[in-house]
């Protein structure tokens, strides 16, 4: 059985690729990782499957340093958004085998033009994709709170736009207090859709003690914000049972993230603004409803003071008029009576008077003073002669005087 020496069939597998791959070529592939070491930036690249994504090659790949500066120019403010993990890049390389190392793409430039074509035909597919399951406006169907309190908050820790959200949410000009929890997220590379899918369905477990959840990055090119068009974290932020804002940046084209979520604002301070002004708007709600109530109670209140007013004068005038009537009644009866007793008086002194005058024609004395008498026996006046018997003591009285006698014979 013949056996080959391993220097033998690396020294072979180098020789056909040198007479095969005498002259650099154009590969397009997926960065999965990026090192740089002294100059040097080291590079994973792989190739999916597109509907498994399974790993259907693999392959190392290195730019010298000579390289890199000359790439590293041409890519501008490009170049670290085009060297990251996840990132889909056209490279020329020259094919290189070593019997140590192995096969090594040596990278001799980068064509920008090719990634920034891969990201908006990335940006395209999920559009399509969200539009197709009617996922576009979900988020935006979430009713936001009219008192927002309790908020979750994605970012990374390191964000300077996250202390500027944190500047201007809790040192509003209003006083109003809010309660924010933060979740750890990476903003920027292959992690951001592990980590805002994970952190999102970590609040949906706890969403009861949530109102709202805010995504803030705080800027970026085109291409640092193209993570965030990415399918998964699309349609979480879709699906998700509460209001989700977002402020990851300032460029005029809009991130898929913003076009799903409930409201989309350009900056983090942008956000922290709009959750002051949703609760002041509550504020000058409440502060209008009270002018209203005011303004009409006032309105109410001098009506029926009118209108007590108004039965006031009425009772008032209507009482004196009674009370004249009821005095001018009780004056007349009173007058009324005062002259029927006046009347009666009259008539009764009138009778007084005749009987007076009856009275004095039978005064006794007036009788005596005609020469009449008057008998008496035991101070009995005597009427009959059988009330007198003989030897009776009698009184005889004259006008001027009066004399005893006694019966001697009665006839």
């Amino acid at each position: 059985m013949e056996a080959y020496k391993l220097k033998e069939v690396q020294d072979y597998i180098k020789q056909v690729i040198s007479l095969n791959f005498e002259d650099s070529i154009w590969i397009d592939a997926e960065i999965s990782q990026v090192k740089e070491v002294r100059g040097q930036v080291y590079l994973e690249f792989i190739e999916k499957n597109e509907n498994s994504l399974q790993i259907t090659a693999k392959a190392q790949g290195v730019i010298w340093y000579k390289s890199q500066l000359f790439i590293s120019k041409k890519l501008g403010e490009l170049y670290d958004s085009i060297l990251q993990d996840g990132r889909q890049i056209r490279f020329k390389a020259k094919i290189e085998f070593h019997e140590v190392y192995g096969l090594k793409l040596n990278i001799l430039d980068i064509e920008p033009s090719f990634t920034l074509g891969m990201v908006e035909i990335n940006r395209q597919k999920t559009i399509a994709k969200l539009k197709k399951e009617g996922l576009l406006y979900k988020n935006k169907e979430t009713l936001l709170p009219i008192v927002i309190k309790n908020i979750a908050v994605i970012s990374s820790a390191k964000a300077a736009g996250l202390q500027d959200f944190y500047e201007h949410l809790n040192n509003n000009a209003y006083g109003y207090k809010f309660r924010t929890k933060l979740f750890d997220s990476s903003m920027q590379g292959s992690n951001v859709e592990r980590d805002i899918t994970k952190n999102l369905n970590i609040i949906k477990e706890d969403i009861d003690n949530f109102d709202c959840v805010v995504i803030i990055r705080g800027g970026g090119s085109k291409m640092d914000l193209s993570y965030f068009d990415n399918y998964n974290i699309c349609a979480t932020v879709a699906k998700f049972p509460i209001p989700i804002l977002t402020g990851i940046g300032h460029d005029i084209d809009q991130n898929v993230i913003e076009m799903v979520a409930h409201s989309p604002l350009k900056t983090p301070t942008a956000v922290a603004d709009f959750l002051v002004e949703n609760n002041l708007d509550f504020e000058m709600r409440l502060n209008q409803i009270y002018q209203n109530i005011y303004e009409k109670s006032s309105l109410s209140i001098i009506k029926q003071k009118n209108a007590i007013d108004s039965i006031s004068n009425y009772i008032s005038s209507k009482s004196i008029l009674l009370l004249t009537e009821s005095n001018n009644m009780l004056n007349n009866k009173f007058n009324e009576i005062k002259n029927k007793i006046s009347m009666i008086f009259t008539k009764e002194y009138t009778k007084i008077n005749e009987f007076e005058s009856i009275v004095s024609y039978s005064d006794p004395k007036r009788i005596l003073s005609k020469g009449y008498s008057v008998t008496t026996l035991n101070g009995k006046i005597l009427k009959s002669i059988k009330d007198v018997s003989i030897d009776a003591n009698i009184k005889t009285t004259l006008e001027d005087g009066a004399f005893y006698s006694t019966v001697k014979e009665i006839k």
